[in-house]
């Protein structure tokens, strides 16, 4: 899996996770851009934080942070786009 895949369906399954746990709906539309915009503006510090990681020979370290902030990413996303289900429009 490359690292862009990687990333993006980290960020997809931590959004859909906190919606479902929160109870929480998203218009596909709405979520994908969100996904999008937060993907982007995670990034560098995803890249970042792993180089850091790997610059002191902690590679698997180094993957789990870029996970993590990435996952960071999709909750974010999930918190903008998201509405509670009793307010879903029909």
């Amino acid at each position: 899996m490359d690292l862009v895949q990687a990333a993006t369906d980290t960020a997809t399954r931590a959004a859909l996770l906190y919606l479902k746990q929160n109870r929480l709906q998203a218009d596909d539309a709405a979520l994908t851009a969100c996904l999008r915009s937060w993907c982007k503006i995670k990034l560098p510090e995803a890249l970042r934080d792993a180089k850091d990681a790997f610059d002191a020979h902690m590679p698997k370290i180094a993957e789990q942070t870029f996970l993590l902030t990435m996952a960071q990413a999709g909750i974010e996303a999930a918190k903008e786009a998201g509405f509670p289900a009793a307010l879903c429009p029909v």
